[in-house]
């Protein structure tokens, strides 16, 4: 008789455990998800331009590598739109090795507003083009030389590009943003930081410390 209750208390200790682990799992994952939306609320701007610029830096690489890899179709393309022969030749060398750069000066973060901002003019002036295009200012029926493998039509080519100026043109307002904000501070990131910082419980230990560390040597020196 001993042993059954002992071991129907054992059982009844671990199916009362069962909803306490369930709930501090719950409580762990509830205060992580806080944490990485505090976190994404604080750092919005970093986090956006790290994605737009990865995306321009990937398609810049992208379309540079093509070219680069089928110069010859490159060049023979080129020679078919409508600029003298000498300004088409230097574009088939000037457009990748100007990719190229925009890709390394977006992914150096020194030189990133440079690259983000160098990015948009290469995006106008693509997108200028295949605006002429449409508007028939030369014939639409020429090849589009943008380095893709999957070939579209002018109309869908100006609303990519219109797509791909936006967001390089937005990534180099919020790098342009971060770096004024990092020369002049704002309170609110200072006070979104903290809370970031009081909601991991190693973090807020460690100033709850040191806050009762300097009562304690303030209290002493009164005396």
């Amino acid at each position: 008789m001993n042993n059954t209750n002992r071991q129907i208390s054992q059982q009844d200790f671990q199916i009362g455990k069962t909803p306490s682990l369930a709930k501090a799992g719950i409580r762990l994952l509830s205060r992580f998800a806080m944490l990485v939306i505090r976190f994404c609320l604080a750092y919005w701007k970093e986090i956006a331009v790290t994605c737009y610029g990865s995306l321009m830096m990937g398609l810049w690489i992208y379309v540079a590598y093509n070219k680069l890899t089928g110069f010859e179709q490159n060049m023979e393309g080129m020679l078919r739109q409508p600029f003298p022969r000498p300004f088409a030749v230097f574009l088939a060398y000037a457009i990748p090795g100007s990719e190229l750069i925009a890709a390394l000066l977006i992914g150096y973060h020194r030189t990133r507003l440079f690259g983000l901002g160098f990015s948009a003019l290469l995006m106008t002036a693509f997108t200028a083009y295949v605006g002429l295009a449409i508007l028939h200012v030369w014939s639409d029926k020429l090849p589009c030389n943008c380095g893709l493998i999957i070939q579209i039509g002018w109309k869908k080519h100006f609303v990519f590009n219109v797509f791909l100026l936006l967001i390089s043109s937005w990534a180099f307002v919020l790098q342009w943003w971060i770096l004024k904000s990092k020369l002049n501070p704002d309170k609110g990131n200072k006070i979104d930081s903290s809370k970031i910082t009081w909601s991991i419980p190693i973090w807020r230990n460690e100033k709850r410390e040191t806050l009762h560390r300097l009562k304690c040597k303030h209290t002493h020196t009164k005396e």
